[in-house]
């Protein structure tokens, strides 16, 4: 990019409302752009429905909150990876940037790992309480 005078040059944001009206702008990106972040975020308000009814104590919360929240981050920082490798290769196929995108997806197969198993031992016996 040719930047011809000293106002196209990019500064740090000047005040906290640039940073967060960015941060802002990055979460709108992610949710257009990624279904899986769709889906999470439709998973995450379900269990976050089902917990409000269930009554959940406040350990309980935090557990599946930090679950929702860390799902969450890691789609983003999928993402993040997803877009720098394509960025860097033009599109183009490398097996370097093969083996970065699947360790980026591999470590939100992990989280998510986490999450469905933190849910189902946080939830899981209180939905069976319902009914037995």
């Amino acid at each position: 990019m040719d930047l011809k005078d000293d106002n196209q040059l990019p500064t740090k944001n000047r005040n906290y409302f640039d940073s967060f009206k960015y941060a802002f702008t990055g979460v709108r990106t992610v949710f257009q752009e990624e279904r899986n972040m769709r889906t999470h975020v439709i998973l995450a308000i379900l269990v976050i429905g089902l917990c409000f009814f269930l009554e959940m104590s406040r350990a309980d919360w935090l557990w599946i909150l930090l679950a929702i929240f860390l799902m969450l981050v890691m789609e983003i920082w999928n993402t993040v990876v997803e877009n720098i490798i394509d960025l860097v290769t033009d599109y183009r196929y490398h097996p370097l940037a093969k083996k970065v995108k699947d360790m980026a997806a591999a470590a939100v197969l992990l989280t998510a790992g986490f999450s469905i198993v933190s849910g189902l031992i946080v939830l899981l016996p209180k939905v069976l309480n319902l009914f037995f």
